[in-house]
């Protein structure tokens, strides 16, 4: 109330009104005096510091006596103002500590006054040392800082900063940033970073210096800092270094492209998968997988695996994460038929993910597909090498007995004719002439079919190519070879189709199989009767031979087809023959265009049809 009633005084006495003044707070202790030293103003700092009012003298404070004489002289003097450090004593304390006091003479309404600013140098030291503070922990800590007035002129750099452009602060210091950057920065960059000053907006770039060794990559901030009234705009221009952030994202894109190109490379399927809380989401796959079953990896990214691959895939996953599991096994195999039937053997392995609380697993598809196919075909040409080793046999034994019996015969026969010259017995000659003949010639037929098929097999063979009716070739079968059916008391039918059986054949060869054939079903017939027959169904000739012979197995027919073989080979087997005529039959026939079929049933007989096209 003391003080309000001294302002009120003073307010009337010197005309000026302090009561209307709004007092910062933290300010320094400020007091106005008049020229006689008297208060007509102070604030309540310099009132709480000093213990004195509005009204009172300055002579009051607790200061050095030199202090007050000062004061005095400055008041004589012409100086506008005037700063000194004197010693004063607070109302709080009777030591007297160091204060700095700026006096500035003001005049109002023609009266001068002296406006004293006290600050405390002990609260100076503080601030100074908290601005060193901050200023060797920002040159400590390696933080590049420049900071920019509102020209963007250089008015601070640390340490460090100087160091990364390679200046020092008193070539920079208030330099146009521009004109200090321009070895570091390239000139898009620079127009960049004016452009924003120029907008007082935030800027950020990644620049690579590439002055030093190796490259080191650098973040520059510029952050726009805005000012008041007493303070213009100004600007702070942090660097940051992120060549190690950097190297570690190449290294890791790095390892990233060498993990795609060996998981790509990789000649199998292969899939990875991550289970968790009873799902299993894609992970990954190489491009095998995803051609295989049309996916685009991109696109299915922690989708459950049952929305990309065949269900029945699934399900042996499934069983076999369950299986990997419970026998705690590094891997577990199974196999999987793909819909285009090819053929997988697959292994599935597993790393758990305790952070996550999952597991990945990764599922290995390897196309067994040739593989199977190249077995099936070894064991085939094991099958087909042992047969024609059997074959090989057979020919052996058969050629050995079928040259070594007409032979024998030979020599057997020439003996009795040398007895029966010496006895003069010229009938019994004459008898075994005709037999020897039929031996030969049987030795010469046998010689004929091995050079034939030899011809045949290595695809030498010519034929002459003309349009016959086939009756007629029929025909001269029937009249050559009637006698041997009659010897064995067999009925030979002949029935051939009224039409014209036109057809291009090689007329030789052609009666050469009927011949062959038909003389088969007499030799394997002993009772009942053969039948030769032609019929014309729907533009195809068909010529048929059939028997009520011995018959053998359907299952070997295929195996009859091949030369030197008979339903039973060996010495026991009954009856003569390489076993060659068939497979003549067989291969002319083809290689003139027609089809042979042989259906026969045991000791009910054969049926062997040959079908050639009506010739146009």
């Amino acid at each position: 109330m003391q003080n309000i009633n001294n302002q009120k005084n003073i307010a009337e006495e010197t005309g000026l009104d302090f009561q209307s003044y709004v007092e910062l707070p933290n300010n320094n202790p400020l007091v106005i005096v008049a020229p006689d030293l008297k208060i007509v103003y102070c604030n309540e700092a310099f009132h709480s510091s000093f213990g004195l009012e509005i009204g009172q003298e300055l002579f009051l404070m607790k200061s050095n006596p030199e202090f007050l004489y000062l004061l005095k002289g400055f008041s004589s003097s012409h100086y506008k103002n005037i700063t000194l450090e004197i010693n004063l004593s607070s109302d709080n304390n009777d030591y007297l500590n160091n204060y700095s006091v700026s006096i500035e003479r003001i005049v109002i309404r023609s009266i001068q006054y002296f406006v004293l600013i006290i600050e405390s140098l002990e609260n100076r030291k503080k601030i100074e040392q908290k601005i060193n503070s901050l200023h060797n922990a920002l040159d400590r800590g390696n933080v590049p800082i420049i900071i920019l007035d509102h020209d963007h002129r250089v008015t601070y750099a640390t340490r460090s900063f100087e160091e990364l452009i390679g200046k020092d602060i008193d070539s920079i210091y208030n330099h146009y940033l521009c004109d200090v950057i321009n070895e570091v920065f390239d000139d898009k960059d620079i127009k960049s970073l004016e452009s924003a000053m120029a907008n007082f907006l935030h800027w950020k770039k990644v620049i690579p210096h590439s002055q030093k060794r190796p490259t080191q990559f650098w973040e520059y901030n510029l952050n726009p800092v805005k000012g008041g009234e007493d303070y213009p705009e100004s600007y702070i221009l942090l660097a940051n270094n992120l060549t190690e952030h950097i190297e570690q994202s190449k290294m890791i894109e790095r390892s990233e492209r060498k993990q795609k190109m060996i998981i790509n490379n990789i000649s199998d399927l292969l899939l990875i998968v991550e289970s968790t809380n009873n799902s299993v989401l894609f992970e990954n796959a190489n491009d095998n997988f995803c051609q295989i079953f049309g996916i685009d990896k991109n696109k299915i990214y922690s989708l459950r695996i049952e929305e990309f691959i065949p269900e029945e895939l699934v399900d042996l996953i499934y069983k076999s994460m369950r299986a990997l599991s419970k026998q705690n096994t590094p891997y577990f195999e199974f196999s999987y038929k793909h819909a285009d039937y090819r053929q997988y053997t697959c292994k599935i392995t597993r790393t758990n993910e305790p952070e996550r609380n999952s597991a990945i697993h990764i599922i290995t598809m390897k196309d067994i597909t040739e593989e199977i196919l190249s077995r099936d075909k070894l064991k085939k040409a094991i099958v087909k090498e042992i047969q024609l080793n059997k074959m090989k046999s057979d020919f052996l034994a058969n050629m050995s007995h079928e040259i070594r019996t007409p032979f024998n015969a030979v020599v057997g026969f020439s003996e009795i004719i040398d007895e029966s010259i010496e006895t003069g017995n010229i009938e019994i000659i004459r008898e075994l002439m005709d037999s020897m003949k039929e031996v030969l010639d049987r030795a010469l037929n046998l010689f004929m079919n091995i050079t034939e098929v030899s011809i045949i097999e290595s695809g030498d063979i010519e034929f002459d190519m003309v349009d016959l009716n086939c009756n007629q070739i029929l025909r001269n079968v029937y009249h050559n070879i009637y006698s041997e059916a009659e010897k064995k008391k067999l009925k030979f039918i002949l029935e051939l189709a009224e039409e014209e059986c036109i057809i291009e054949i090689d007329w030789v060869k052609l009666e050469k199989v009927i011949h062959s054939l038909v003389d088969n079903s007499i030799k394997y017939t002993n009772s009942g009767e053969v039948q030769l027959a032609s019929r014309l169904i729907d533009n195809k000739v068909e010529i048929i031979i059939s028997d009520t012979g011995v018959g053998i197995e359907q299952a070997q027919v295929e195996r009859l087809l091949k030369p030197f073989t008979q339903e039973v080979e060996g010495y026991t087997r009954p009856f003569e023959g390489a076993g060659l005529g068939l497979t003549i039959a067989y291969r002319l026939t083809e290689l003139m265009g027609g089809t042979f079929e042989i259906r026969s049933q045991k000791n009910i007989g054969t049926t062997i049809t040959i079908v050639f096209p009506l010739s146009k």
